[in-house]
């Protein structure tokens, strides 16, 4: 059986099940009392018929029933029953992370035995153990040497309010101790009275976001995930991968080893956002070290109280003096510094006090070196287990987290950079910087970073847009290294693009240059990367200036939107296995940064298959992924799951350096290539070609109240042009999946695989499912598309709002897919039918009540288009929309 991602696919239990019910009987009691019996009633009702769609094959039939309900109701009343619904949803995601807690329990547990699914790190990386073509010494070398970033974004696809997401965490607390103390009738009444009591408050708090959140709001949910989960969570990923390698081979991995790094875009991504500014950035930094300092201030203070021990090294003696408590008085500096930072920023944030930099803690190794002091202090005197316990798990978290918790990426487009360089090479040159060709650009570029004449600060920046771009770049220039990362460059497509930014940096005095990271994005894009990056390696002086070392982010999202899923997955393979012998030739370590969103349609999908599936020697223990959106939550929000997803990355990272899969065929090549090529024009023949399908997209799907729809800073489009073109990934991707047709995730896969299922390519498109990673996971994430489309609920929305022109449209949609479906279980092998069948039964559970959300969403689309609603009722419409926008999103999982 495949390796599977435990939280993406679920099996229900029995247990699963009971959960369920119990929170849907607290809810239901909750409502009953709230709201009055009559309104309980029409939700039951309403419940019990959204049941039968489960077991009759005439969906279309009650579905006609539920609609013939729902628009009796008036405004307030489909308010309420929006709300009910969508929190019913709510809860069953919490109870599936709390049973997905229990099944890694389970695994865990060393008298279960099924252990077939492979899905923990120990078994992943056991099994490299017992390959006996791979050494043991290559394991442990991989092991020390892991570089894996995960960079949280603020790309709004998390619906839900922090508060909310908060609540919902305490009734798991509460569902665990229930689990807990089962055998306790005295506690059980107490933990029942608290659960009804959370959800009650629940009940009666407002679950939309009422305003849009600003980025340093952005930055601090993301630092709050850090600070709720994955700070208690790497110490024990960490030890658990060490305890690997001590029951393998006997010995500790280095005590510097840290295999994975946080990064974030919240504050730091100005790509088509006008609210992310240098001053913002500046802001958001100092919130992160603020942030930063006050939980190493709380473990410090901790670990000074537990230090009582009188016996030290010599080291230590020698500074402290006479002192019976020589540890306590040694930490006590580091944690003052650290609580002075601290204080200094939350006056300069909040009272705007003047801030002297060099009072800040600057560098981990501030923290570092004395704690590892007072654990060699405590391995002299037999205090080992002490020096292994907290004191090692805090030396764990300053090497991960560092002075700001996660490393702020710098994202812009290259047209702004561009434009800076065009106005200030005309004032100071007199020339016309954007006319000249790309190898003048190339030469003049080199020949200003060469030389330390720093001349752009003495020009009068006139464009507002520059001004602001060149601020960014002076205020990268004054923050402390540890505190950035990378400098990405959306839409690169020319390699001055990617010297821009090492010009403007120079010319800022950076002292630490940040790496530059071309973004490609587009198919277009995707197919030019090869000769953008030929024309930088072949330069020995740009090799020197990067030290060999080179990072290449590849987009998923716009890629996928220009060209479809199935022709821009194969071109980001290609661009992989071409990039990786460009720099196999010039001797360039190269690292790939992969833009993955949530949803199928960007590039989401379980990690261990994903990178098992990417080309031979492209992972080489380096890799930087995105999470973003709901599913930064969905992975890291629970702690249990938070350590089995962070485990996930390191065993898929190992896994795919040392076993990556063989080398593809000729003729599978050639195939998907053709199969690529008919997915393309046929995607492109929709979007382009028929005024029609814009029109539908327009008018049947919830896109235009996303942007009212409070989730992030950043606006919807990138220019305030009404197109597709313009429209970004996420809204397109986002606004599919409420209509349950997700098609940017198989538009134009139809055609594709018609040609590829005829005789004379069946054979080997089975021998590619089989035996190819890449098309094997493409077909997997393909039918976990195909489970979650439910063709019968875009019906609903043309009845409720379209036209008979539109309804042509959704008619030939539905066709494609129904030929898809068939297409799909004709080529796929029956054994792996049955696999993949049983791994989507939990998108059944909920199903039924995802229905329920379409069904209320279509009719209040329907109900905001009439006038006869008041100014009132409006109200109520708006608010109704906007939570079966959350609930469904809450329902689909990865919508964006």
């Amino acid at each position: 059986m495949k390796k599977r991602d435990l939280y993406y696919e679920r099996i229900p239990t029995k247990l699963l099940r009971e959960d369920i019910r119990l929170l849907g009987t607290f809810l239901g009691r909750v409502i009953k009392d709230q709201e009055g019996i009559a309104f309980y009633k029409i939700v039951e009702r309403l419940r019990l018929l959204s049941k039968n769609t489960l077991l009759n094959k005439n969906k279309s039939k009650i579905f006609s029933k539920i609609s013939k309900e729902i628009k009796k109701l008036p405004p307030k009343q489909t308010f309420k029953v929006t709300r009910a619904f969508s929190h019913i949803l709510n809860l069953m995601n919490l109870a599936e992370s709390l049973d997905a807690s229990r099944k890694l329990n389970e695994y865990e547990n060393p008298f279960f035995k099924d252990k077939k699914q492979n899905i923990f790190i120990e078994d992943i990386i056991n099994g490299l153990f017992k390959n006996k073509i791979i050494s043991n010494n290559k394991i442990y070398e991989q092991a020390k040497n892991l570089d894996i970033g995960i960079v949280l974004t603020a790309h709004p696809t998390e619906v839900k309010r922090r508060t909310l997401i908060q609540k919902y965490a305490n009734l798991i607390d509460l569902m665990e101790q229930k689990h807990l103390y089962r055998k306790y009738p005295s506690k059980i009444i107490e933990i029942d009275r608290r659960l009804y009591t959370e959800i009650t408050i629940i009940w009666k708090t407002d679950e939309l976001k009422r305003t849009k959140p600003s980025p340093l709001d952005e930055a601090r949910w993301g630092l709050a995930i850090i600070e709720d989960s994955l700070w208690d969570t790497i110490p024990k990923v960490y030890k658990r991968l060490n305890d690997i390698f001590r029951k393998n081979l006997n010995k500790d991995l280095p005590r510097t080893f840290n295999p994975i790094q946080f990064g974030s875009w919240m504050g730091g991504d100005r790509d088509g956002n006008p609210n992310v500014t240098a001053e913002v950035t500046k802001k958001v930094i100092l919130f992160s070290r603020w942030q930063a300092a006050k939980l190493y201030e709380k473990e410090l203070t901790k670990l000074i109280q537990d230090l009582s021990m009188e016996e030290c090294s010599p080291k230590i003696r020698q500074i402290v003096g006479k002192t019976f408590e020589p540890y306590r008085v040694y930490l006590r500096p580091i944690r003052d510094k650290i609580r002075s930072t601290h204080q200094l920023i939350e006056r300069h944030l909040n009272k705007k006090v003047s801030l002297d930099e060099n009072k800040l803690l600057q560098d981990k190794k501030e923290i570092l070196e004395p704690l590892r002091d007072i654990r060699e202090s405590l391995n002299l005197y037999k205090g080992q287990h002490v020096g292994n316990s907290d004191l090692l798990d805090l030396i764990r978290r300053v090497r991960c987290f560092g002075i700001n918790l996660a490393r702020l990426d710098i994202r812009q487009e290259s047209s702004r950079h561009e434009k800076l360089i065009n106005e200030v090479i005309k004032k100071k040159y007199k020339t016309d910087y954007i006319k000249i060709s790309e190898s003048k650009k190339i030469n003049l570029l080199n020949s200003l970073i060469k030389q330390k004449k720093y001349f752009l600060d003495k020009i009068n920046i006139r464009d507002k847009e520059n001004k602001e771009v060149w601020n960014t770049f002076k205020q990268i220039s004054t923050e402390p290294a540890q505190c950035l990362g990378a400098y990405v460059i959306s839409m690169t497509s020319k390699a001055s693009d990617i010297l821009s930014v090492y010009f403007l940096q120079k010319q800022a005095q950076t002292k630490y240059l940040l790496r530059v990271v071309p973004l490609f994005e587009t198919l277009d894009d995707l197919k030019n990367a090869k000769d953008v990056m030929e024309n930088l390696f072949k330069l020995s002086w740009y090799r020197k200036l990067i030290n060999h070392q080179q990072e290449v982010m590849i987009g998923y999202s716009d890629s996928s939107k220009d060209a479809g899923k199935l022709s821009a997955s194969w071109h980001q393979y290609k661009l992989q296995e071409e990039l990786r012998n460009l720099a196999k030739k010039y001797k360039i370590d190269l690292v790939f940064f992969h833009g993955r969103g949530g949803s199928a349609g960007r590039g989401g999908g379980p990690i261990q298959a994903t990178l098992k599936s990417q080309p031979s020697g492209t992972v080489n223990g380096k890799i930087r992924i995105t999470d973003q959106g709901e599913v930064i939550q969905q992975k890291y929000g629970y702690k249990p799951l938070a350590e089995y997803n962070l485990c996930s990355y390191i065993g898929a990272v190992m896994d795919a350096s040392l076993n990556p899969p063989p080398r593809s065929k000729k003729n599978w090549r050639e195939l998907i290539q053709s199969m690529s090529e008919i997915s393309t024009s046929a995607y492109r023949k929709y979007l382009n070609q028929s005024e029609d399908f814009i029109r539908y997209f327009k008018t049947v799907t919830p896109h235009k109240s996303l942007g009212k729809l409070a989730i992030g800073s950043r606006p919807t489009k990138r220019k305030n042009v009404d197109n597709i073109q313009s429209l970004r990934a996420i809204p397109w991707v986002f606004a599919w999946t409420q209509i349950r047709l997700m098609l940017p995730a198989w538009l134009g896969t139809t055609e594709a695989l018609r040609y590829g299922s005829i005789k004379k390519f069946s054979k080997t498109l089975t021998d590619m499912e089989r035996n190819w990673p890449y098309f094997a996971s493409t077909m997997d994430i393909l039918d976990m598309v195909i489970s979650k489309v439910d063709t019968e609920i875009s019906v609903i929305y043309e009845n409720n709002l379209a036209d008979e022109s539109l309804k042509r449209i959704g008619k030939k949609l539905r066709f494609q897919f129904d030929a898809l479906v068939k297409l799909h279980n004709k080529i796929t092998p029956k054994d792996v039918v049955k696999e993949r069948k049983n791994f989507r039964k939990a998108l059944f559970v909920r199903n039924n009540y995802t229905e329920m959300l379409n069904i209320l969403q279509a009719d209040i689309m329907n109900k905001l288009t009439q006038r006869k609603y008041k100014k009132l009722d409006k109200k109520f419409l708006e608010d109704s929309l906007m939570t079966s926008i959350a609930g469904i999103s809450a329902a689909m999982k990865n919508t964006g």
